[in-house]
């Protein structure tokens, strides 16, 4: 989906105020569906680490994820990243094979987690009841859950529980509205159930409030093993993100040369429509086309060139700290 543009004004617009009665009412079912879930959570027998934010779309959950993942897998636990299978068809609990299973079937995040982590120890799951799928899991053996995009999900008791806020815009939470008069899937204060927050790509000249969240820092990076053979030759950049921008941003900051962006909506299924066009788009400007793993979960294999993310920071030893220190009181 694309954000509107009210949505991230500092200052609610009239736009904003004129849906506030619907904000209202999506904000007190969001306040009964989060307390009904949590209820009766489900407790694993194994540590549990949550990953969301408070506002719908991408604010750079995934690269967090594959960080703790690809962590404590090399520490020696079986790591299981549960997701609900955005855009999936699946229902029912199913760990996903990125040799059997298409986007279609299981969402394009966890598809692309699943090839990322093909050959570590490492397992993504994948159903709407996130208690069956820890418990489908943990019957298969991992030793910790990670929730994808947990922080809604109360209905599974965390160990951690970790909010990503996305530092490159002045708004981080928006106009502090929920749906539909703002970003936000619940209110601002329920922020508070969170441990702290790691905040990603914040300029170092940045002083934007948290509201009194702990916070870390730390920055996303396209890897240098992805961008070397794009080096000098023209490129027909393409995404489906809840903000492309800051795909082909980092592209054109890392002096590569565009000559189109295409952008498509969040979680876009790709038709052959798409497909003729971007390949035309191509050929034109005798450009490589280029795109993220989350869109190449839905296109042909070697369809377009895959860039790749990391995230480094100098306070990811810290963010290891705490969470550990959470892991073991358990």
């Amino acid at each position: 989906m694309f954000a509107p543009a009210f949505w991230y004004k500092k200052t609610p617009s009239l736009t904003a105020y004129a849906l506030w009665p619907l904000a209202a009412l999506y904000a007190a079912g969001a306040n009964l569906q989060g307390r009904l879930r949590a209820k009766a959570p489900y407790f694993a027998g194994v540590p549990v680490i949550s990953v969301g934010n408070l506002v719908v779309g991408g604010a750079g959950k995934t690269p967090v994820v594959q960080w703790l993942a690809a962590h404590y897998a090399s520490q020696g636990y079986q790591v299981a990243i549960l997701s609900r299978g955005y855009g999936g068809q699946a229902t029912q609990p199913m760990r996903v094979s990125e040799r059997f299973h298409t986007a279609q079937e299981v969402g394009d995040e966890p598809l692309a987690l699943a090839r990322h982590f093909a050959t570590q120890a490492v397992s993504v799951w994948v159903g709407r009841n996130r208690p069956a799928v820890a418990r489908r899991a943990e019957e298969a053996g991992a030793t910790l859950l990670i929730l994808d995009d947990g922080f809604q999900r109360r209905d599974v008791a965390r160990s951690c529980d970790i909010l990503v806020i996305n530092g490159q815009t002045e708004a981080p939470w928006g106009n502090g509205l929920t749906l539909p008069a703002g970003p936000l899937r619940e209110p601002l204060h329920h922020r508070s159930r969170a441990h702290f927050a790691i905040v990603l790509n914040e300029p170092e000249t940045s002083q934007l409030p948290y509201y009194g969240l702990p916070a870390y820092r730390l920055q996303t990076h396209l890897t240098e093993a992805s961008l070397a053979p794009l080096h000098g030759k023209p490129l027909v950049a393409f995404a489906g993100l809840a903000h492309p921008e800051k795909f082909m941003k980092s592209l054109a900051a890392h002096g590569l040369k565009l000559t189109a962006a295409i952008a498509f909506p969040d979680h876009h299924a790709y038709t052959p429509k798409n497909l003729a066009y971007l390949k035309q788009r191509a050929t034109e400007a005798r450009a490589l086309l280029v795109t993220t793993t989350k869109d190449a979960a839905k296109l042909p294999e070697g369809f377009a060139h895959v860039v790749e993310q990391t995230l480094t920071g100098p306070q990811q030893a810290d963010i290891l700290i705490e969470i550990n220190q959470r892991l073991t009181a358990i």
